[in-house]
């Protein structure tokens, strides 16, 4: 089994919004900060818990020596009426004391004590505090050496013993609340960090309004101000848009020029082969020439006027076009009685020239009109951000060398009128918006021309 590898994982983990971007990093950098601020402030207060729990039991101690007594065997005792606190005289309280001799033995011991051996003795003059976990408790120790009156030194070690009980549900009790409120302070700083997003990201929100507006052709270029950072991008893309309109402007005042200039020099020959002295054959095969030169002119014409997909152009309505160049076809193939079925959506929009989009499109449904058997259907759709162009028609199909057919001058029927360059026109068109176009075979029977523009 091949495993993916990590960057391709990421790829396809890494959010394509920037709002959910920056969201996701803030909410990742908080959470981190609020667990490493309630891991440390959760040990702080144990820490801190600890250290009173070890304070208090102390200062039991040291009430504890303060009671300490001879006794009659002549070792040391606590007498009992003198035990300051009070839950050293209960059975069931949760305090509990002993005092060790040095061989190990209880000499005196709280009512509550229970059976078991007795603790390691610390150094004279020595504390040791630690936590049992049979029964779960915390421990004090204290050794001292204790003199009597013939001059015996003898050592004693003092333990005390409080049951751990409260101190876990204090720590719960605060574990509780401090975590609570980190939950409570996380989310009202997200909701934070989402209207500052908000507020942060309205530049660019605005800005994708005003493209949009462009798109439409509500608006000529970018008016609002906008924060330094986004100044350079937005003068940037005024000038590509002044450019590019610029560039159009050049290139329709030139075509009209060259229009112009060729359309003198064509007549004039036109009228040439009018000439009634010249050779009808002469004549008539002048006149096919001046023909396909003006066929030919224009489509280079068109070709040239063609200069891809203009940056930000409005979205151009695809049924009413389609309608109208059915119904001019219909006129044109009226003895073949074509008949055109249309699968658009009126609210189907396609982004692209509207003078490329009929040329597109009526060299497509030309042809089929043309080649079909009186059945053309088109179909425009979207499929994610393409948009897709489909005609199929019912004659006889593509060659198996249909791509030759991109080619200008090469037909499928030779014996139909024409100059060859409808499909080559369409190709020319595709590859300027950086589209497909695919030859195939259609359900009906015929031909099956498909065009995939990027939206």
């Amino acid at each position: 089994m091949k495993w993916p590898s990590l960057r391709s994982v990421y790829s396809r983990l890494r959010p394509q919004s920037l709002r959910t971007r920056l969201l996701v990093a803030a909410s990742a950098v908080l959470t981190a900060f609020f667990v490493i601020t309630g891991v440390a402030l959760e040990s702080a207060f144990g820490d801190s818990a600890r250290q009173a729990q070890q304070d208090k039991l102390e200062g039991i101690v040291y009430s504890l020596l303060a009671a300490l007594g001879p006794s009659a065997s002549g070792d040391l005792t606590i007498s009992t009426t003198m035990v300051p606190d009070a839950r050293l005289k209960s059975a069931a309280s949760s305090l509990q004391a002993a005092l060790f001799n040095e061989d190990g033995v209880a000499v005196w011991r709280s009512v509550n004590f229970g059976d078991m051996p007795a603790p390691k003795m610390p150094g004279i003059d020595e504390w040791h505090f630690q936590r049992v976990d049979d029964p779960d408790a915390f421990q004090m120790s204290y050794s001292f050496r204790w003199i009597d009156l013939a001059d015996d030194p003898r050592r004693y070690n003092v333990v005390v013993m409080e049951d751990a009980s409260s101190f876990r549900a204090q720590l719960r009790a605060y574990r509780r609340a401090l975590w609570t409120w980190l939950a409570v302070c996380g989310i009202g700083l997200l909701g934070v960090q989402v209207l500052v997003l908000q507020w942060g990201l309205a530049p660019l929100r605005r800005l994708i309004f005003e493209l949009r507006r462009i798109e439409m052709g509500e608006q000529q270029d970018i008016r609002s101000e906008y924060p330094d950072e986004l100044k350079p991008l937005t003068q940037g893309l005024n000038a590509m848009i002044q450019n590019e309109r610029n560039q159009q402007t050049r290139y329709r005042n030139a075509l009209g020029d060259l229009a112009h200039s060729l359309k003198t020099p064509l007549a004039v020959v036109q009228g040439v082969t009018e000439d009634s002295e010249m050779p009808r054959h002469l004549r008539h095969t002048l006149g096919e020439q001046v023909q396909s030169m003006q066929q030919i002119t224009g489509y280079q014409l068109r070709k040239a006027a063609a200069a891809g997909r203009r940056t930000l152009a409005e979205p151009v309505p695809i049924r009413p076009l389609a309608e109208k160049l059915v119904s001019a076809l219909v006129k044109v193939y009226a003895e073949k009685k074509a008949r055109f079925e249309l699968r658009i959506d009126p609210r189907l929009r396609l982004r692209a020239e509207s003078g490329d989009l009929f040329e597109l499109i009526g060299n497509l449904l030309d042809n089929a009109a043309k080649y079909g058997n009186g059945r053309v259907r088109l179909t425009v759709h979207h499929e994610g951000r393409t948009a897709v162009i489909e005609v199929a028609d019912n004659g006889p199909g593509f060659p198996q060398d249909a791509e030759e057919l991109l080619e200008r001058g090469v037909r499928a029927d030779m014996k139909k009128p024409g100059q060859g360059i409808g499909l080559a026109a369409v190709y020319d068109l595709v590859r300027a918006y950086e589209g497909q176009l695919l030859l195939g075979a259609s359900d009906l029977g015929g031909a099956l021309v498909t065009v995939r523009l990027p939206g």
